[in-house]
């Protein structure tokens, strides 16, 4: 299997997890891997990493990512989704205008708390298994950004809004946090994934397809092609061998930051080119 990435729409009551060890043992592969984990109420754009390609899951966690959710006005839950414990219901007095009114202040680099159920870890442990026992889960905020924020329907209680975010943001938490600020306090009920950069939902494999294959060739795409969101720089030969033997050399650069480094047509890797020399970041293993 050459290291490419497989696209899935994940279906809702899955984990991410689970769609990971359905892949590795269907098609009998070594390593499979996620570029940002779905939580089971979810559906929506998963993007797996097969073999060799699982060395680059962080060009494609760090890619922006779109989501519509639907977020139910009027009560607060313990996993700020439709799946917690209800643990306030309060009045709802607000209109479609204040929502839309409000979104802008959710735009922009914003301070983020992770909800108490979710995979960080605290402490070598993910808080959804502390906040299972009860246990008080002390989760800093982090810094994540919000692209865009939109109103697309409002049907009071319920509304349905789409952000494009930074990879790390949690739109259960953004929806907690509307809630708030809205005085009424908010819960996710559905949440879909539709993009991970230029990838969209539309590409992806269902599930249902996924079981009917009997194996991969013609759904996945190379891992040098999956990352044409980075410039490419081509080698020549004596080139190619110092930087497979994680040298650095000189460069006059055209781009700045992450390349693609191919010898010929064959990848080689990632490089970085920074103060005029490309230098080694992520290598393909040597043959």
């Amino acid at each position: 299997m050459i290291p490419s990435i497989l696209l899935l729409d994940k279906p809702r009551g899955l984990t991410s997890f689970q769609l990971v060890d359905t892949v590795k043992r269907k098609f009998k592969l070594n390593k499979v891997g996620h570029t940002g984990t779905l939580d089971p109420i979810a559906t929506g754009l998963l993007i797996l990493l097969l073999e060799e390609a699982t060395r680059f899951a962080e060009f494609f966690v760090r890619l922006p990512k779109t989501y519509i959710t639907k977020i139910v006005l009027g009560a607060i839950t313990d996993t700020y989704d439709a799946e917690g414990t209800i643990l306030e219901r309060r009045d709802v007095n607000v209109s479609c205008e204040d929502v839309a009114k409000l979104l802008p202040n959710f735009t922009g680099r914003i301070l983020q708390k992770p909800p108490p159920y979710s995979a960080k870890k605290v402490g070598g442990v993910r808080a959804y298994e502390l906040a299972r026992k009860g246990l008080e889960v002390p989760l800093k905020p982090v810094e994540v950004e919000v692209y865009s924020a939109k109103l697309l329907e409002c049907n009071l209680p319920q509304v349905v809004l789409e952000f494009e975010v930074s990879g790390g943001t949690y739109i259960r938490s953004l929806a907690h946090d509307i809630g708030l600020a809205l005085r009424c306090g908010a819960y996710v009920s559905e949440l879909r994934r539709t993009k991970i950069g230029d990838f969209s939902v539309s590409m992806a494999l269902s599930y249902e397809r996924l079981n009917s294959l009997e194996d991969l060739w013609g759904v996945i795409i190379p891992i040098w092609e999956a990352m044409s969101f980075l410039p490419a720089v081509s080698l020549r030969t004596k080139e190619a061998r110092l930087f497979r033997n994680g040298a650095k050399i000189r460069a006059e650069a055209k781009h700045y930051g992450y390349v693609r480094v191919f010898w010929d047509e064959e990848f080689l890797g990632v490089g970085l080119l920074e103060g005029g020399f490309l230098k080694p970041y992520r290598l393909m293993p040597l043959k």
